[in-house]
Parts: C-alpha cells; structure tokens; sequence
C-alpha cells in the first residue's frame, strides 16, 4: 500500500495516464530526473519572456529582449547550467540560437506591444469535486467580452495529430480553467498553445461539454491512482517512448 500525492495537477494526471509506473516513480517514490537540454532551453525561454511582458509595451522590441536574455542568462548562471548535463545536444552557443530563436518566434504568434497579460506564474490551488488540483498557469489575458484566455509557450516541436489527438493537447489548459473557475470564478473562453519553435499559434475555443470532460478525468484519474496506492500495482505502458524514459533502468518492464 502506498500513500497517494497530496494533490494532483494536470501534468501529473498527464503523466499517470500515459503511464501509471512513470507516475509511481515521480510522484510517489519522489525520483527525480536530471535537467535535460530541452527542459532547460523551455525555461530560460520562459524566464526571458515572463521578464520581458514586465516591460512597458512600447519598450518590447527585439532588442529589449536580447538585453533581457543576457541578463537573465548571467543572473542565472545559465552557462554553467547547460555545461552541467549529463547529455547536452550541442554547444552553450547552439543553445543560446535554439532559445533565441524561440523568443523571436514570438512576433510570429502576437504583437507583443499590443499583448498584455494580466497573469503570469499565476498560482492555483483549488478543488475539483473532491480533488485537490494545484498548478502554475504560464500566462492569462482578458478577451473584450471580459472573459480569460489562457495561453501557455512551448519550445519543443509540435505533437503529431496521429499520436495526439488537439484535445489532448490542450488537456492541460482545460483543466486549467476548470481550476480558476472553481478557484476565481472567472470564466475561460478559448486556449492558446504557443509553438515558439515553430512561430505557430493553435487556438481551441472552450465549450461547457469541453470542461466537463476535463472534470471526468480529473475525478476518474485519482481514482485510479488511489486505487493503484490501494493495491501497490502500477501498469507499466509499454511503448517506444520508454526509450527517452529516464526511470526505464528500475521500471519492471524492463527488467
């Protein structure tokens, strides 16, 4: 028997139902994995922009965040970081251009100088028919009917359609405005993913069907986890992602 996580948020619900082993490692057994090259490039990324939308909007042009990226590169030792890993994809220069690029890619999905942002890092921890959800959304706006718009900036490629479907891709936010409407009450209107990669911005307009489906997952998947801590069984979902997984040496499936 095991004891189940305090809370749940929607990454971690992600990471059971793709698989409740990796879910096991993590969350109960508190493994953690190590930095890797794409974690880091998403979060100076992240750093660099949750600065830079601190800024007047006249003043967020390319080179307000060039500045804002060295910067934030030297007060957080970043060099030193990225020389680090345990596996890098290239040089401290290669991952400067990967990062930059994506902070470029920026005036491809928005106009920054016209975006403002009302929340970013925004905290919630809320309750869910029963469930205790907690997460960080990476930033929210305001439509002109007064309704939220969550949006969330992604340095990695793009899913592809034939292994992920658009609702789940967008999973993650529906929950979260599940979660700030039972938190905020606010109501959530449509949900961007920023593929700052690629310069693309794929929208979904939120629907009332859409949130309660998000709402059955929540409650179904902590069942299931409070049913696996129950019997100390934890499916193992083997697929050719386990090659990428770091706990793939402890996982049984493996053995």
């Amino acid at each position: 028997m095991f004891t189940a996580p305090a809370y749940l948020s929607p990454s971690s619900i992600g990471t059971f139902r793709d698989c409740p082993m990796k879910f096991k490692f993590s969350r109960i057994d508190r493994l953690s994995e190590p930095p890797t090259w794409a974690i880091h490039v998403g979060t100076f990324v992240h750093e660099v922009l949750e600065h830079f939308y601190q800024l007047d909007a006249h003043e967020r042009t390319l080179d307000s965040v060039k500045a804002l990226a060295t910067e934030r590169w030297k007060a957080g030792d970043w060099e030193t970081q990225v020389d680090s890993l345990i596996k890098p994809e290239g040089t401290i220069v290669d991952f400067k251009r990967q990062a930059f690029d994506c902070m470029k890619n920026l005036w491809k999905v928005e106009d920054p100088q016209s975006t403002e942002l009302v929340g970013m890092e925004h905290e919630v921890d809320t309750d869910i028919d029963g469930v205790r959800m907690k997460g960080f959304i990476d930033r929210f706006t305001f439509d002109d009917e007064g309704q939220v718009i969550i949006s969330d900036y992604k340095t990695g490629n793009i899913p592809n359609p034939r292994f992920k479907s658009e609702d789940d891709k967008f999973f993650q936010l529906t929950a979260y405005a599940l979660m700030m409407q039972e938190a905020d009450q606010e109501t959530t209107s449509k949900l961007q993913l920023l593929y700052l990669k690629h310069g693309q911005k794929h929208e979904m307009t939120l629907t009332p069907v859409k949130l309660n489906i998000a709402r059955g997952v929540i409650v179904e998947t902590k069942e299931m986890v409070d049913a696996s801590c129950e019997s100390g069984e934890f499916a193992c979902n083997v697929t050719k992602l386990c090659d990428w997984c770091f706990f793939k040496p402890q996982c049984p499936a493996h053995a």
